[in-house]
């Protein structure tokens, strides 16, 4: 059985990353693939959405996509693993969420579960490595990791260390941490230079 898939974020490079990782998986069809909009044009078995570079968790959004009839399933895809962020999903109805550090034959096998029928949480501390190759976020390729690039993200729409923090569901020194090293990666010295480097990459465009 063929598994039809809408993918979400508010970034073309998430969104491709993610088709190009789910791509070697001839059961898992990608039907949809949407930047900054959640309106789905297709009946699918799964919306997958990718939380990375949201200003907190995207409640709205996941409210939107359990509430059309054409959506069968929905998966959030994530950073941010708060057990009270993954119980209140749950509660709302969501099939699936998911840890961003999880390889892709890990993924496809969730998406196969959840299509199933089965509720699916992936901890962190089950999947302890990156993201597959394939699956790409702003920046990688100057050696950000796709947490760095989140923070750079939030950093460029001019949040502080604490408010980022706020979003990400960590600590305001793990924020500070990560802003020296995407300063050191990117060459710059400065929060400005920083967002600079950011929004002329065109990397950044929300839509």
């Amino acid at each position: 059985m063929t598994i039809k898939i809408a993918l979400l974020n508010d970034y073309d490079l998430v969104v491709t990353g993610l088709q190009g990782l789910l791509s070697p998986f001839t059961d898992l069809e990608v039907v949809e693939a949407h930047v900054g909009e959640t309106d789905l044009d297709h009946a699918v078995d799964i919306a997958l959405f990718d939380s990375y570079g949201r200003a907190g968790f995207p409640w709205q959004e996941v409210t939107d996509l359990l509430a059309q009839p054409q959506t069968r399933h929905v998966v959030v895809f994530t950073f941010a693993f708060d057990m009270d962020l993954v119980d209140r999903a749950l509660a709302m109805g969501v099939h699936g969420y998911l840890w961003k550090g999880m390889s892709a034959p890990a993924i496809a096998d969730a998406l196969r579960r959840v299509a199933a029928g089965e509720v699916v949480v992936a901890h962190p501390e089950r999947h302890p490595r990156v993201p597959a190759t394939d699956y790409r976020w702003p920046f990688d390729d100057r050696g950000l990791t796709a947490r760095e690039s989140e923070v750079l993200a939030l950093l460029a729409e001019g949040m502080p260390n604490a408010r980022i923090a706020q979003c990400l569901f960590v600590s305001t020194e793990t924020v500070r941490s990560h802003v020296k090293q995407v300063f050191r990666k990117l060459g710059v010295h400065t929060r400005s230079e920083a967002t600079a480097t950011a929004l002329r990459s065109g990397l950044f465009s929300r839509r």
